[in-house]
């Protein structure tokens, strides 16, 4: 039984079932600009990742930054740490102003509530976690 199940998801993955953010696809995305420097928007953005996501082993959270480009990313990754369910780009417009991408995977809990608490810890510079709107 074990082996038929695995056979089965194997059958799945290679059938073209897409997981996680797809480049070019129909992932829920939000881009805008904030009042603060790349720095501060980076660390606001891994924040708000690792709070939300302490004590939910499944999940990932990588980020990386470039000082000489300013820029930076903030990754949420799944089961196999190859399927992306959340990312935050962010690149500086000057010194003191930032434009911001999200995305997300657009299924449960990776939806656009979850895109919602990520741009509002971003732009009330706290950690949010479940968007009440």
């Amino acid at each position: 039984m074990k082996a038929l199940v695995i056979s089965l998801g194997a059958v799945v993955l290679m059938s073209g079932c897409t997981m996680g953010i797809q480049p070019g696809g129909d992932s829920p995305s939000v881009s805008y600009t904030v009042p603060r420097s790349y720095q501060t928007v980076y660390l606001r953005a891994q924040n708000q990742a690792d709070e939300c996501l302490r004590g939910k082993k499944q999940y990932d959270v990588y980020a990386k930054v470039d000082p000489a480009l300013e820029t930076g990313l903030v990754s949420v990754r799944g089961p196999m740490q190859s399927i992306e369910v959340a990312r935050t780009e962010i690149k500086a417009v000057d010194a003191k102003h930032t434009q911001v991408t999200q995305t997300v995977w657009g299924r449960s809990p990776w939806d656009r509530n979850a895109l919602a608490a990520m741009r509002e810890s971003i732009r009330m510079d706290t950690s949010v976690c479940v968007a009440y709107k």
